[in-house]
């Protein structure tokens, strides 16, 4: 038997070419499920940072009522600190930080909120001085501009 090395040769290098490409694949794969993840937890951070603002509103205020006289002053901190936090989700938008499903539920919420008078009331106090002007931008759109696509 005749053994031809040329013919080895060629499939070895083929086999090796096939698996360099598998590996390349499942490596690419593998950063593509990285990001995702680190995307994941970036956006439940800013989340966590929602909840902790709302669990100090009272209910009577996050449904549509008015603060009363004594948390007047607590409540407009907390709505200011919420606004803040609202033009900063805007803002990772506008940069592609977070995904369009995020970015949707992200989205409906402030104008949900927005439309609530202890929050307009703040938003409509502050808005000229305070320099949340993502957050304006998406009012003036009426919530219907993806910022993703404000500054391309």
């Amino acid at each position: 038997m005749i053994v031809d090395w040329n013919v080895i040769s060629s499939v070895a290098t083929a086999i090796g070419s096939i698996a360099t490409a598998f590996g390349v694949l499942f490596g690419a794969w593998q950063i593509r499920i990285s990001k995702k993840q680190a995307q994941a937890e970036f956006e439940d951070q800013i989340d966590q940072q929602y909840r902790a603002i709302s669990m100090e509103l009272p209910v009577d205020v996050l449904i549509g009522g008015v603060p009363s006289t004594e948390e007047a002053s607590k409540v407009r901190e907390l709505v200011y600190n919420y606004l803040d936090l609202s033009n900063e989700q805007v803002y990772l938008r506008a940069k592609n930080r977070v995904s369009t499903h995020t970015w949707n539920s992200w989205c409906a919420g402030i104008k949900s909120h927005l439309d609530r008078p202890a929050f307009s009331s703040v938003f409509e106090e502050v808005k000229e001085k305070s320099g949340f002007t993502y957050l304006e931008q998406l009012v003036d759109t009426d919530y219907s501009s993806d910022p993703i696509v404000w500054y391309k």
